[in-house]
């Protein structure tokens, strides 16, 4: 999500300078004044992300769920606050000789499914930490082996277990 928002944010910083250049020409301003502040609430809305998704970092780290569903939240709103405001700024277009770009729709197009792809992963993790608080298995790890011993465990078995494994 870190990489696709800046990404969003170079077309978005892109598309608000073409959108204030082509709008100072425009005469009829109308309803075309909305424009570039769809853009900043859009760019905005992208800024927030960032925190949002180095708290889900550190949630998963610490292995809590509030930070999960707030992600979950987050990414709902985020791409339901997305398409109101292009669908938005494209009504208002209609009303001009300006355009939305094609690579607006086609963003916003592959970044919604791709949404859905990973949250059903975040899904399931926060159902792994519910269920493993509910057993009382804390960790998700597996235990691991001190680094001092170098023999496996069947040899380091004392002299009488030893005695009963021959």
């Amino acid at each position: 999500m870190i990489l696709m928002t800046n990404m969003y944010l170079i077309f978005e910083f892109r598309h608000l300078s073409l959108a204030l250049a082509e709008l100072a020409s425009i005469k009829n301003k109308g309803l075309i004044w909305i424009i570039p502040y769809c853009y900043y609430i859009a760019i905005g809305l992208a800024f927030i992300t960032y925190p949002i998704c180095f708290y889900y970092l550190y949630c998963i780290y610490r292995r809590k769920t509030v930070g999960l569903y707030i992600y979950f939240a987050w990414i709902i709103f985020y791409d339901t606050a997305n398409i109101v405001i292009l669908v938005l700024t494209s009504h208002i277009v209609e009303l001009s000789t300006f355009s939305i770009s094609p690579l607006e729709w086609f963003g916003l197009a592959s970044r919604i499914p791709v949404d859905c792809f990973w949250l059903c992963f975040v899904i399931t993790y926060v159902l792994l930490l519910i269920e493993g608080r509910q057993v009382g298995r804390m960790s998700l790890r597996q235990r691991r082996t001190s680094r001092y011993i170098t023999e496996p465990p069947k040899f380091r078995l004392g002299v009488a277990a030893k005695r009963i494994q021959l």
